[in-house]
């Protein structure tokens, strides 16, 4: 059978080179057995592993450069808990959890490496039996175990060839995502080549030695009959054995001593990296915390490391995800950045990246923000939405990158005025929108007219509920204040509100880069939730469900955080509210990102809307469609050809939504501003899910 790629890299690097000079012919009466270097002259072997030699000087050295810049510390972070990393391992390298949700390109991938796998496994058995058991007059690939080897095998190289097939018809037939590289097409027709090759020699070693057990290997036995009613002469047959057989080998050699320097590293490297994943901020976390403020020490002179700007700033798992990179284009494909026309596209970031880490030494400690590598509106376009890293194979973050890239950005200053006006506003007056206390006082009023108290008033209160900015300073959201203190009040909720004690959740300065200012609110707000004693907290805006929940956390607050849709659901189920909203609109569900693929609460809002005629869009739950607000887009302006929120809009009208529903105060914004653009105000309303109680 033949080899593949990666059975042969084993292969040949556990192979010590002996000096034999012809394979013993084994007889064991009528008992199956493997026959090694059938049809080859004597000391083929010997020259075999010669020819070998700069292959595999060249393959060690690529090895080499990747060992050094990240391979010796994931090998030690791996051995500590092994555990750990082979249950992430099995979960997405080797179960390929997240390939097979699209059915070709999973059908086609899990047949090429499982293809490789089971032939990987069959090369180094004969590798065994041909060189360390044949020396010493012994046999492993013989009886009943060979004949199933070589079925097992023949079955394996031939799902092979289908992936490798598949493959090539989706990169001929102009699958957008699919970038034609050059590379890319040698690899594909040089596996193919190893896997029609390898059944060739197959079917020549059966045609000439024609063994009894030859109907164990199917497809072999099958070609070699087609060869024997040719009535080649058996001489001819051996010679082009031989020329096949190195061809074949040539090949191997050389696709193994390439695999280093290009994308198909990512079969060595994505297997190492997905199972150290478990330890890297992925969702619901964007990136690491690169310091904590309280325990900063004013007095140190050291300074603080916050953000990149140089691949060296990177540690070694973040290098390593670099070099994990399929190219496959499924974040590209799920990005709204990208379909809204900016210049960020998470796949050409990430190769961006990898490129320049290999282009020479110096290319390391390049500048990448002097050097316009990264780009402003590349960088600030990112909606956080989390779609790129909920959908990439091998649990890449992009989102971990471009949040870096943030914090340079603004430890430079080089963000856009209404960025700068934002963050200025937050540090000021500790909102976004820079006006003053006396609009919070006023909201407060109006709700305590509603039946809310404040935390003075009612110290005890089972839940605080959190208002939020948006509600607090936009006249449309705060109807969604309003109706939450309403159904709270009219549900017998023992609730209170923190009234002007409430601030900012900093959460804009977080997605924009600026962790100091964050971390300033953060403890601000912390410190005020534990001084009355809070246990439970109802919040109706995602963002700060994602910030109490998952981001406060680390700063010292522990607390159950409850998002609205949870708690009218619950409400709902014990018969304390019902839906208000005619049936005769049609409705659909807008899932927001932080909520569904953050979070996943996905079925808790669909069972509101039981009762009412309802119909879903296409990307919905987890796959969900960015609004276009997140990652601080709302608070700061990078130009689009065609808004998310646009986008989005027209989704809904291709199954003739009359209603869309919402979980979150930005997507109201966002899809009635979409809505008036499009002067559809009489045809498309925008309500939030507790507007339909």
């Amino acid at each position: 059978m033949s080899y593949s790629i990666l059975t042969i890299l084993v292969y040949c690097l556990i192979v010590e080179f002996p000096s034999k000079t012809l394979v013993r012919q084994v007889s064991i009466d009528l008992t199956p057995y493997r026959e090694n270097y059938a049809l080859l002259p004597p000391g083929t072997s010997l020259i075999m592993y010669i020819v070998l030699i700069p292959f595999t000087l060249i393959f060690l050295y690529g090895l080499y450069i990747r060992l050094r810049a990240y391979g010796f510390n994931a090998l030690l972070t791996l051995s500590k808990d092994f555990r750990s990393w082979f249950t992430q391992s099995l979960r997405y390298s080797i179960l390929q959890k997240r390939i097979i949700r699209e059915i070709i390109p999973g059908m086609m991938h899990l047949t090429t490496s499982y293809g490789i796998l089971v032939l990987f496994i069959g090369t180094l058995l004969v590798f065994i039996d041909s060189d360390f058991l044949e020396p010493f007059n012994q046999k492993l690939l013989q009886g009943t175990f060979y004949l199933i080897f070589e079925f097992i095998l023949d079955i394996f190289g031939l799902f092979l060839i289908f992936g490798i097939i598949l493959q090539l018809i989706r990169r001929y037939s102009g699958v957008k995502r699919l970038k034609p590289k050059l590379e890319y097409y040698l690899y594909l027709w040089g596996l193919l080549f190893i896997g029609v090759s390898g059944f060739l020699l197959e079917s020549i070693r059966i045609s000439v030695t024609q063994p009894p057990w030859s109907s164990y290997s199917p497809i072999g036995n099958m070609i070699s009959k087609i060869i024997m009613n040719l009535g080649i002469p058996s001489d001819v047959l051996k010679g082009l054995y031989q020329v096949l057989w190195w061809s074949h080998a040539i090949t191997a050699f050389g696709l193994i001593a390439a695999l280093p320097y290009t994308n198909l590293r990512h079969t060595i490297v994505s297997f190492i990296y997905t199972g150290l994943t478990y330890s890297a901020p992925r969702l619901p976390q964007l990136a690491k915390t690169p310091f904590k403020l309280s325990e900063v020490d004013l007095s140190s002179t050291e300074e603080l490391k916050i953000g990149f700007r140089k691949i060296s700033d990177l540690d070694w798992l973040q290098k390593m995800g670099l070099d994990a990179c399929t190219d496959c284009g499924r974040c590209e494909a799920v990005c709204p950045a990208y379909s809204s026309g900016t210049p960020l596209s998470p796949r050409n970031l990430v190769q961006k990246l990898m490129k320049i880490m290999w282009k020479n030494r110096l290319s390391m400690e390049r500048d990448l923000i002097e050097s316009k590598d990264l780009g402003y509106d590349e960088v600030y376009a990112c909606t956080t939405c989390g779609g790129c890293v909920e959908e990439c194979p091998v649990v890449i973050s992009p989102l971990e990158y471009i949040i870096e890239a943030r914090r340079a950005f603004v430890i430079d200053g080089r963000i856009e005025k209404k960025a700068i006006e934002t963050l200025n506003n937050l540090s000021r007056v500790e909102n976004p929108y820079g006006l003053p206390k006396v609009e919070r006082e006023a909201l407060v009023k109006e709700l305590r007219n509603l039946g809310a108290k404040t935390v003075d008033e009612h110290p005890e209160a089972e839940y605080i509920y959190w208002v939020g900015c948006l509600a607090t300073y936009e006249p449309r959201i705060r109807n969604v204040a309003r109706k939450m203190v309403e159904i709270l009040s009219n549900a017998g909720i023992d609730f209170a509100i923190l009234g002007t004690l409430e601030k900012c959740t900093g959460e804009p300065a977080r997605r924009m880069g600026e962790e100091g200012l964050f971390q300033e609110l953060a403890l601000k707000n912390i410190e005020t939730l534990k001084s009355v004693n809070a246990k439970k907290l109802i919040v109706h805006c995602p963002h700060c469900y994602q910030i109490f929940k998952n981001e406060y956390r680390e700063l010292g607050l522990e607390i159950e955080v409850i998002h609205h849709s949870v708690l009218l659901r619950n409400l709902m189920s014990q018969g304390r509210i019902k839906p208000k909203i005619g049936i005769d609109a049609l409705t659909t569900f807008h899932d927001s990102c932080y909520i569904a693929r953050f979070n996943n609460i996905i079925n808790e809002p669909r069972e509101l809307l039981a009762s009412l005629r309802f119909r879903e869009m296409g990307r919905r739950g987890k796959d969900t469609f960015c609004c276009g607000a997140g990652g601080g887009n709302y608070w700061s302006e990078v130009k689009r050809i065609k808004r998310e929120s646009l986008q989005r809009l027209e989704e809904a009208m291709k199954i003739n939504a009359e209603v869309i529903i919402v979980e979150c105060p930005y997507c109201i914004a966002m899809l009635e501003d979409a809505v008036r653009v499009m002067g559809l105000e009489e045809k498309i309303k925008i309500l939030d899910i507790s507007e339909v109680f």
